[in-house]
């Protein structure tokens, strides 16, 4: 059971969401590299200094729940223990994207979009997928630790589980109109085809 927030912990929240939706909206209109923590912080209506407390650097704002979707995403792996390795992982990853309400796919795409314009945030998307990689890889060193491939396969099925769900993100930020679901669907089928 989680236990119910206190006031300290809302008004930080509150305070990390509205420097989010702030640093998104100004990333969308004058792209990352031209706006500024004090951009972020003015359209936020906080001072600096608070953007600082909550965050390193701007880019920092865009992904500052991605070790609680990780965390979540490793819940959903564990839960699916009994399930063929394949369909666990498919399950998984659909799980996570339909765990998105539409403001968070919305700001994942946003996210996928602005990262192909900076080298920053290419570079903090690396080291995002590199945990994420390392998650799904220790899930099946574990799940597959009877298997004498377990060393090859684990690093494999982990980066095509990333590819896959990194895939449909980027095509979704390119077309919304595509449907994750059906292109997640497919990845995993060509998994398993190959």
């Amino acid at each position: 059971m989680t236990e119910p927030m206190g006031p300290r912990e809302r008004k930080k929240l509150a305070a990390m969401g509205a420097l989010r939706e702030a640093a998104f909206e100004l990333f969308a209109r004058q792209g990352f590299e031209q706006t500024s923590v004090d951009d972020i912080a003015a359209r936020a209506e906080v001072s600096r200094a608070s953007f600082f407390r909550y965050f390193k650097a701007k880019e920092d704002v865009l992904n500052f729940d991605d070790e609680q979707r990780r965390a979540a995403f490793a819940e959903e792996l564990r839960a699916r223990g009994g399930e063929p390795v394949l369909a666990a992982l498919k399950a998984a990853v659909k799980a996570h994207v339909a765990g998105m309400d539409e403001p968070t796919r919305a700001r994942t795409v946003e996210y996928a979009r602005l990262m192909t314009g900076s080298r920053t945030l290419l570079g903090q998307a690396y080291e995002i997928r590199s945990e994420w990689l390392r998650l799904v890889e220790t899930h099946l060193r574990t799940r597959l630790a009877d298997r004498e491939d377990a060393n090859l396969t684990a690093p494999l099925l982990a980066e095509l589980t990333v590819s896959v769900l990194e895939t449909a993100v980027r095509l979704v930020a390119a077309d919304p109109g595509q449907d994750f679901d059906r292109i997640v669907d497919h990845g995993f089928d060509l998994i398993d085809y190959a």
